[in-house]
């Protein structure tokens, strides 16, 4: 009996899937050191991150109904992270342009 409740389900979470085409984003991107990089280093590591959210909050939209809540609240920290550490290394980059420029 529990093997002909399971396969329904099986199939109607397929068909949820297959009607999302926006995968989670595999890793996050690589964040450089804000008191060593360049201003291109920065620009493209803003470009990343910003994708990489955008990324992660598409998966979320489409898939927010079918995710476990464990799921739901670690795709948001992958996200947050990635950029706190953006940030972080902004705030570092422009501390170091700031203390550069009084010089």
């Amino acid at each position: 009996m529990k093997k002909l409740l399971v396969l329904p389900a099986l199939f109607l979470a397929a068909s949820t899937w297959a009607s999302c085409p926006a995968p989670m984003p595999q890793d996050a991107p690589a964040i450089p050191n804000g008191q060593t990089a360049s201003i291109e280093e920065m620009h493209a590591a803003r470009q990343a991150v910003s994708h990489y959210v955008a990324g992660v909050e598409a998966y979320l939209a489409c898939r927010s109904a079918s995710l476990h809540p464990l799921q739901h609240n670690r795709a948001v920290y992958l996200a947050e992270t990635a950029a706190e550490s953006w940030n972080s290394a902004l705030h570092s980059f422009r501390q170091r342009e700031n203390m550069l420029a009084t010089n």
